[in-house]
């Protein structure tokens, strides 16, 4: 699988032109976006990953085979943005959010943690916009039986809020678990 980095954008305005469809990959600051976005391309450091939440605070867009895009979205709810920092961040998502050739969102969450009002509306309007997949992250860090509790309260929790969900994923990088499958839904050889 080939892949690259191809620009960032820290603005709408600083946005690529619209040339390949985009998987977009979006969820709270440190909850492994860019590990995941590296262990399904097989690439380690082709996204920075930080143990600092709120690293990535830019767009990122990586082309895979010259025919799409990842792009890896700033996460939200970290609390220690300032009220710029915050303007900013909704100015670059609301701009990234209008794109057509946005395909698919991969919604990622840590399944230790519970959804409030703000993660329900996002996956609401994400899932309105296009196809969106739930991917539990970190899922090394729980037990199996409590991994598939907290899988089917949160998919059931996301649909009676009418989130239109595509499918759910367990993964963990560091174990390199869930990957295959999810590598199968996006249609993407494995490495």
């Amino acid at each position: 699988m080939k892949a690259k980095y191809e620009t960032s954008a820290a603005k709408a305005h600083q946005l690529p032109p619209m040339s390949l469809p985009e998987l977009a990959f979006i969820g709270r600051s440190n909850v492994g976006k860019s590990s995941l976005l590296n262990a399904l391309l097989n690439y380690t450091g082709l996204a920075r990953t930080s143990r600092t939440p709120g690293r990535t605070q830019m767009a990122n867009f990586f082309s895979v085979n010259d025919s799409l895009y990842f792009v890896d979205l700033p996460g939200y709810g970290f609390a220690a943005t300032g009220n710029r920092e915050h303007a900013d961040w909704q100015e670059l998502m609301d701009g990234y959010l209008a794109r057509p050739v946005i395909t698919k969102f991969l919604f990622l969450w840590d399944p230790r943690r519970d959804m409030d009002d703000t993660d329900f509306q996002l996956a609401l309007a994400l899932s309105q916009r296009a196809p969106l997949v739930l991917v539990l992250t970190k899922c090394d860090k729980v037990s199996r039986s409590e991994l598939m509790q907290r899988m089917r309260f949160l998919e059931n929790a996301l649909k009676s809020k009418g989130v239109r969900l595509v499918s759910t994923h367990a993964i963990s990088t560091i174990k390199k678990s869930g990957l295959d499958a999810l590598r199968e839904e996006l249609g993407l050889a494995k490495p």
